[in-house]
């Protein structure tokens, strides 16, 4: 038997031991990374079966897709109501993938896209003013018109997109089988349809903030208004003030508070919102019911005298 030097075992030894490592090494890049998160809302509702098909279409590019469910009440056809709501998405992490779908015109001429937000979120939608909130909250850094056909090579044209392109779309991307050039051609950000601006603004002269009810906090028919923080601060509106809000010719003084219970059940309120925006609520009541507000209505809200 031949005899090995006093210093070739541990060479050897060292040697198998980096060919191991390196062979651990290659197995792991040989794994595909995990898929994402993929999040779905629409106007589909609750008593059929549309949000499961989107779940199935989705699956079937990707069966390791965590599929999150944002809403899919959002009152049918209400493109402005979704946007507010995908506005709030912020608290996802980069790399989510989010597909929209609330489109009346589906099936007639009306864009699909994609785009990629500059704070990496990634957003899949018709092209009808649903990214609206989204595109002013986070930026577009990159947009591009979906080809049905790259996404889905049996997508025809129907009334069920919402299955047929937009779920695989998303999923393509979630997964990581496809990036936004993939599936379609280059848009320019400003050439995406966005919807009319509802933005309220100071009136310095008389110290008022007009301002809008966007959006009914369901169930409990809170009213969301547009009215930041930083206009409230602008005019020393703090809680503890007492307020003056009109809207439809009528009045109504209400305490500035920091919770429901800081009045007397039955009584309003205003606070500042989860999105850091002014509310009414009624306590343990239905604010909105009451007030018979309308979504859009503009307000007119000033410290009372």
């Amino acid at each position: 038997m031949t005899r090995l030097p006093a210093l070739a075992l541990p060479t050897l030894l060292l040697a198998c031991c980096l060919l191991t490592l390196a062979g651990h090494a290659a197995q792991a890049l040989s794994v595909p990374a995990a898929p994402g998160i993929l999040v779905l809302a629409s106007d589909f509702g609750l008593h059929n079966e549309a949000v499961g098909l989107c779940h199935g279409a989705a699956l079937a590019v990707d069966p390791r897709l965590t599929i999150v469910d944002l809403c899919h009440t959002v009152r049918p056809f209400d493109v402005r109501q979704a946007s507010l709501m995908l506005g709030r998405t912020d608290v996802f992490p980069a790399g989510t993938v989010f597909v929209a779908v609330v489109d009346p015109g589906v099936g007639t001429a009306r864009g699909a896209i994609a785009l990629r937000t500059r704070q990496g979120r990634l957003y899949v939608a018709p092209d009808n003013g649903l990214l609206t909130e989204v595109i002013a909250r986070q930026g577009v850094e990159a947009a591009v018109r979906l080809d049905p056909r790259r996404v889905n090579p049996r997508w025809r044209r129907g009334t069920f997109d919402g299955r047929d392109l937009f779920s695989p779309a998303g999923a393509l991307l979630a997964s990581g089988k496809a990036g936004l050039a993939t599936l379609g051609t280059a848009l320019r950000p400003a050439d995406l349809v966005r919807l009319p601006a509802l933005k309220a603004r100071v009136r310095a002269a008389d110290g008022a903030i007009i301002g809008h009810f966007l959006r009914t906090d369901e169930p409990y028919g809170n009213a969301w208004t547009d009215v930041p923080a930083r206009d409230l601060d602008r005019l020393g509106i703090r809680p503890g003030t007492m307020l003056e809000v009109e809207a439809k010719g009528q009045r109504l003084a209400v305490p500035f508070v920091e919770a429901f219970g800081d009045v007397p059940e039955g009584k309003p309120l205003a606070y500042l919102g989860s999105d850091g925006t002014l509310a009414f609520a009624l306590n343990m009541g239905d604010f909105v019911r009451t007030q018979a507000w309308t979504e859009g209505l503009e307000i007119t809200v000033r410290m009372a005298r």
